[in-house]
């Protein structure tokens, strides 16, 4: 009877969770296609055991502990249920009966396993109640699942050391095991084994529960990570998709089917970790962005409306949010026309269930996805849905709208006059392309430094130590605009590819191949995105450029600076381009071999100063961004901040007139640093 009974349940059960699991992936390839996540399939594998199997991203967290051994304690399990599987249809059935030496070492790991499983869960009990880590509190759903997991430690203890006394065989390698055959030694053996049988069939009912809840609750990460981690975006990051503007479903993402199927992925991904929201700026500065609810909204978005397109005829076209249906096409049932009008009726993903607030509160500064431990991509997401608040609805912050009037008049984002744009270079004698014709080197200057008066001092001197190193290169003069990236992160494709097209005809006329830059956004994408638009170039962003020509010996410094330096690292030249060491190398050359004084966030969890995302331009309530991160910078006792880009100082040097620090703290860029240390007959003028 018990075979039967068991046989029925476990189908009954499997047959329940593979409707589920076929109904989400229904879901999920209800998103647009994607091919290119598929190469180089041994590093993806190599990828699966280091970050799924391995949890390194969790490991490196102490806070985070005791996750890894749960995870790792739940294989383990995994492999101890099979046996107690096999044991439903064959009950005397062990690993002993396949007469391999496999038995008694695994059982003696299985229950130290099931130990220290124990113990972790009991520290996640005394974490959500005592520690309370921000972002997770404890909940009713939280409390059920670390008390499934409990469940399975205990059943197991139990049933192993129940059948002990009933058996009369004490496993003395399973000591916790015969530690309740101990306790229970007064019992009858009929009734050990009433209480070992009660005991596997709760374990089993833990089990085949736990099976089918996953889906619905935060642990579907663990049907949804190891597929995101194998299909992660490999190389370089941070690069956002070219639409084809003629294509108006392709004007951003208002309905969770015009994200492509891997981001759909990313949601079922998500741990909970809340690791995201806990990482980024604008919600450690009380903005309305948690990255982490993004992704929420996302995945129930999906649930929701995927349910309502599943069940439409595959001929049926499905409204929009918002946009009425024509319920009186022919041949259309009458449950066809109430789920039409259902759909219509629906709240919109981006405006209604994500709020426009959130998403104009992202500074793009990457913080959210190098955080997240199964590679979610979230900052894709959040500018894709601002393209669509842009194009498709053309709603935006004011300050915006002004900005890309700029743009659009005198291709700054300031729109201050393109006539203007030469004004940083008076008195200087600089080779013009149009004059020279070609050269090695296109020194690209950027709006900041051709605009912003503090920035424009940062332009002087590079070009200064340019021509001191005998560098050949040339500067567009007037005939330089925008590259466009500040308009792709506020949401207007369609002026980024103006720009971006524009800059790539100009380039091919004058054979441009190797592109000097100021700014980490020209860096980025000049070298990741351009390449969408046949633009394809060697970038060099102006502190690896400086710190390589130190390197061949063409610049010498020998003056110590004899500062307290500190360095902020720019996002989009460190966490967004991995450029970390070219800035510390130029700064250590100019201070005498001293590395600066780092910040406690710094590197790949470097803060942001708050200028990203086309924040420059908008309003930041207090606390500010750029405030809390000039804190830190003062924190650290040095009386110079160095950066590698123009927005990072203009940013910062407005955190210190803030905090009254202005006078005591300078920001210089890291060439200024550069250029004081170099022996006078050297320096620039």
């Amino acid at each position: 009877m018990r075979p039967f009974v068991f046989g029925v349940l476990l189908l009954l059960a499997l047959a329940v969770f593979g409707r589920t699991v076929t109904r989400f992936t229904r879901f999920l390839l209800r998103g647009r296609p994607v091919t290119h996540r598929f190469g180089e399939p041994w590093a993806r594998f190599k990828d699966v055991l280091v970050y799924f199997f391995g949890q390194r991203s969790v490991v490196r967290e102490q806070r985070s502990w005791h996750h890894p051994f749960i995870f790792w304690g739940f294989l383990i399990i995994t492999v101890g249920t099979i046996e107690l599987i096999v044991r439903g249809f064959a009950p005397g059935f062990t690993f002993a009966a396949l007469a391999v030496p496999f038995d008694t070492p695994f059982k003696a790991v299985l229950d130290f396993t099931n130990a220290v499983v124990l113990a972790a869960v009991a520290f996640g009990f005394y974490r959500r109640l005592v520690i309370k880590p921000p972002l997770l509190p404890f909940s009713g759903e939280a409390g059920l699942i670390l008390g499934l997991i409990a469940g399975l430690c205990v059943t197991h203890f139990l049933l192993h050391g129940f059948a002990a006394v009933a058996t009369g065989h004490h496993a003395d390698h399973m000591p916790i095991s015969m530690g309740v055959a101990h306790l229970a030694r007064g019992m009858t053996p009929a009734g050990a084994a009433v209480a070992s049988e009660v005991s596997f069939w709760t374990h089993m009912g833990i089990i085949l529960f736990f099976l089918n809840y996953i889906p619905y609750s935060k642990h579907i990460h663990l049907l949804g990570a190891l597929p995101n981690i194998a299909l992660r975006q490999r190389g370089q990051h941070g690069v956002l998709p070219r639409a084809d503007l003629e294509d108006e479903t392709q004007w951003g993402v208002g309905c969770y089917e015009r994200f492509d199927w891997k981001q759909l992925l990313d949601s079922y991904a998500c741990t909970d970790c809340a690791r995201c929201t806990n990482s980024c700026p604008a919600w450690l500065t009380e903005k309305p962005l948690s990255p982490w609810q993004i992704i929420l909204d996302i995945r129930h978005e999906m649930w929701e409306r995927g349910d309502l397109l599943l069940r439409l005829p595959p001929t049926v076209a499905a409204p929009a949010p918002g946009v009425a249906a024509d319920a009186a096409a022919p041949g259309l049932t009458e449950d066809d026309r109430d789920n039409l009008k259902l759909l219509a009726a629906a709240p919109p993903l981006v405006g209604g269930r994500t709020k426009e607030e959130s998403l104009w509160a992202c500074v793009a500064c990457g913080a959210c996805e190098a955080a997240c431990p199964v590679f979610i991509e979230h900052p894709t997401k959040i500018l894709q849905e601002r393209t669509h608040l842009v194009l498709a609805e053309s709603r935006m912050p004011a300050e915006l709208g002004r900005m890309f009037r700029g743009l659009e008049a005198n291709q700054n984002p300031w729109g201050l006059g393109a006539d203007k744009r030469m004004d940083w270079a008076f008195g200087l004698d600089l080779p013009i392309m149009a004059d020279k014709g070609r050269a090695e080197y296109l020194a690209w200057i950027g709006c900041a430094a051709s605009y912003d008066d503090r920035a424009k001092k940062i332009a002087r001197t590079w070009v200064q130590l340019l021509q001191r190193a005998g560098v050949d290169f040339a500067v567009l003069g007037l005939e330089e605009t925008c590259n466009g990236d500040w308009a792709r992160r506020t949401g207007n494709e369609f002026l980024f590819q103006t720009l971006a097209q524009a800059n790539v005809e100009l380039f091919a006329g004058y054979e441009v191949k190797k592109i000097l830059v100021i700014c980490p956004h020209c860096y980025h994408s000049f070298k990741n995105e351009y390449p969408q638009l046949g633009g394809h170039y060697e970038v060099w962003h102006h502190s690896q450029f400086l710190a390589r020509l130190i390197a061949e010996g063409k610049l010498r410094p020998d003056r110590d600076v004899s500062r307290a330096l500190t360095y902020h690292d720019a996002c989009y030249l460190g966490r967004w381009n991995g450029v970390y060491d070219a800035p510390r190398a130029l700064l250590g050359a100019a201070a005498g071999g001293r590395p600066p004084r780092e910040m406690p966030r710094h590197g790949q969890e470097s803060f942001c100063c708050g200028a990203g995302g086309g924040h420059l331009f908008m309003e930041d309530a207090p606390p500010r961004i750029n405030v809390r991160r000039a804190e830190e910078a003062v924190a650290t006792g040095a009386d110079t901040v160095a950066t590698a880009c123009p927005f990072c100082m203009i940013m910062l040097t407005d955190g210190l007139k803030t905090l009254d620090q202005e006078d005591r703290v300078k920001v210089l860029d890291v060439c200024e640093v550069l250029s004081a240390a170099l022996p006078a007959a050297d320096a620039p003028g």
